[in-house]
């Protein structure tokens, strides 16, 4: 659920940890692959619900397990491979869907979808984006064009039985292009929601309007210390499918 960016600043807080759950043996080759795997889920595929063919689970129906190791035993190939480059991808992917995970049980589900405060539903929506906006422009601060230069040196090669690479490639570019260029979340998160990127920019440079309508509901430092528990359970995550894949 969080954007593209904030992903990849965890990613870049993952690579920089000084207790990773898993670790680059050859930075050159896995790099690319890594980063490109933290992202690949949100890339839009071609199927009757997306977020299930890419993320393995919806928001209808109740998690039957962690959603990276159902993308596992579906696609076991994914983990019977001598390539570092798909290793390092796939270990992108499980961090990004254990994310997703974390974010969709423990804050969507609970506070937006089935909140109290607010209005109505609806408007808990919109402040879903809000939130999501804010996350992304601050974690887009920390990216730089090294990291737009090392996802686009990621080639994949029919890595995915549900995800072609070129739309893989498409979707590398065009995070990429963002990151050294202009943003398009605005743009994109405000059509979901019927609302212009000049209605978006305004109310979130309006500290009184955020705190009306998020802040007074879910503080900041509500939001600083769930954001440290989904980091938390990603990274272990990461360390039960690094046991799983080196069996």
């Amino acid at each position: 659920m969080p954007t593209p960016f904030t992903h990849l600043a965890y990613a870049q807080r993952l690579l920089e940890s000084a207790d990773p759950p898993w670790v680059l043996s050859n930075p050159a080759a896995e790099l690319p692959a890594f980063l490109l795997g933290t992202i690949a889920a949100d890339a839009i595929v071609p199927a009757p619900d997306p977020r299930a063919a890419t993320h393995f689970y919806t928001y209808t129906e109740p998690m039957r397990d962690h959603p990276w190791r159902i993308m596992l035993d579906r696609n076991p190939d994914l983990t019977q491979t001598s390539d570092p480059a798909l290793t390092a991808f796939v270990t992108g992917y499980v961090f990004h869907l254990a994310m997703d995970e974390y974010w969709s049980r423990e804050l969507l589900g609970p506070y937006f979808a089935n909140g109290t405060w607010g209005s109505s539903r609806a408007e808990r929506f919109y402040v879903l984006h809000l939130l999501l906006i804010a996350m992304d422009e601050r974690d887009a601060r920390t990216l730089s064009p090294h990291t737009a230069d090392a996802l686009r040196q990621c080639q994949p090669h029919g890595w995915l039985s549900f995800m072609d690479d070129a739309t893989l490639c498409s979707w590398r570019d065009f995070i990429a292009r963002q990151i050294t260029g202009q943003s398009q979340t605005l743009l994109i998160l405000g059509a979901r929601i019927g609302r212009s990127p000049q209605e978006l920019r305004r109310v979130l440079d309006s500290p009184e309007q955020m705190h009306a309508l998020l802040y007074q509901h879910l503080t900041p430092s509500f939001l600083a210390d769930f954001e440290q528990r989904m980091y938390d359970f990603a990274c272990e995550q990461l360390a039960a499918f690094t046991r799983q894949a080196s069996r």
